[in-house]
C-alpha cells in the first residue's frame, strides 16, 4: 500500500509532463487572428474639441480671472503714469518759466491723450 501510496503523485507527475508539450503544440498549431487596421484618411485634429475637453469650466473661469487680474492692472498703471504726466505738465504751466517751451508742453499733452485712448480701450476690452 505504501508503494502504491507513493507511485500516485509521481504518476501524476509524470502524465502531466507528457500531456503537457502535446497541448502546447496544440496550441501553436492554431492560426494567429490577424488584426487589420484600416488605412484612416489623413486630417488635421479638432483643436477646438481636444483642449476644449482638457480644459475644465473651473480652470476657465480661473484663466479668465487670471487675464482679468493682469488687465485691471495695466490699466492701473497707465492711469498713474496719466496722473504724473498730468501733474508735471500742470507745475511746468503754473510756474511761469520762460524757459520751458510750448513744443514741450504739447508733446507731454500728447502723451497724456495717447495713454487715456489706451485706458479708455482697455476699459472696452472687460
Amino acid at each position: 500500500m505504501r508503494i502504491l501510496a507513493s507511485s500516485i503523485p509521481l504518476c501524476c507527475c509524470f502524465l502531466f509532463a507528457v500531456l503537457s508539450p502535446s497541448r502546447a503544440s496544440e496550441a501553436q498549431d492554431q492560426p494567429v487572428s490577424h488584426v487589420i487596421i484600416p488605412n484612416p484618411t489623413p486630417r488635421d485634429p479638432d483643436l477646438e474639441k481636444v483642449y476644449d475637453e482638457a480644459q475644465t469650466d473651473k480652470d476657465k473661469q480661473h484663466t479668465i480671472s487670471i487675464q482679468n487680474q493682469l488687465r485691471a492692472r495695466e490699466i492701473w498703471l497707465e492711469s498713474n503714469k496719466i496722473l504724473l504726466l498730468a501733474q508735471q505738465l500742470q507745475q511746468e504751466i503754473l510756474s511761469n518759466k520762460k524757459t520751458v517751451s510750448m513744443q514741450t508742453n504739447a508733446a507731454r499733452a500728447g502723451q497724456i491723450a495717447k495713454l487715456a485712448k489706451s485706458v479708455q480701450e482697455g476699459m472696452k476690452a472687460r
